[in-house]
């Protein structure tokens, strides 16, 4: 509901902007979330036999993109595109700090929702690219 409503008030500007959704990224925990002791300590990605390819990640991923396509094609909007990370980032649970980043603030946590180690959000970089030339 909350991107129908901002995509659907975004549309009233779409002379003047240019719209892109991000899909959801998701997080690689094991044993627990990341305050109850999960952890997020791979060194290499996963195989495709090791992700849930039917979990919640890629219905939430599968919402984003219907609302994007429907106000594109039942409103016209043709300036808006979507960066779709969530089935690459599923694959990558080595692409994020695990618990020896040394973070002053959240000692022996892992830290699986921040993207930021060279590789994956490189191919993000990428991807944005594609589609804003693609929306030109």
């Amino acid at each position: 509901m909350a991107l129908r409503t901002a995509l659907t008030f975004l549309k009233k500007y779409e002379k003047q902007t240019t719209t892109i959704v991000r899909t959801f990224a998701p997080s690689h925990f094991e044993n627990g979330v990341w305050d109850t002791g999960g952890t997020c300590n791979r060194t290499v990605p996963l195989g495709e036999g090791d992700v849930d390819w039917k979990g919640y990640e890629l219905e939430v991923r599968g919402g984003q993109v219907e609302e994007v396509e429907r106000v594109r094609v039942s409103g016209g909007y043709s300036r808006v595109g979507v960066v779709d990370v969530t089935k690459m980032m599923l694959v990558r649970a080595d692409g994020h700090p695990g618990v020896h980043w040394d973070n002053q603030y959240s000692k022996g946590y892992s830290d699986c929702v921040h993207w930021c180690l060279p590789g994956p959000i490189d191919a993000w970089n990428e991807l944005l690219l594609a589609v804003i030339s693609g929306l030109s």
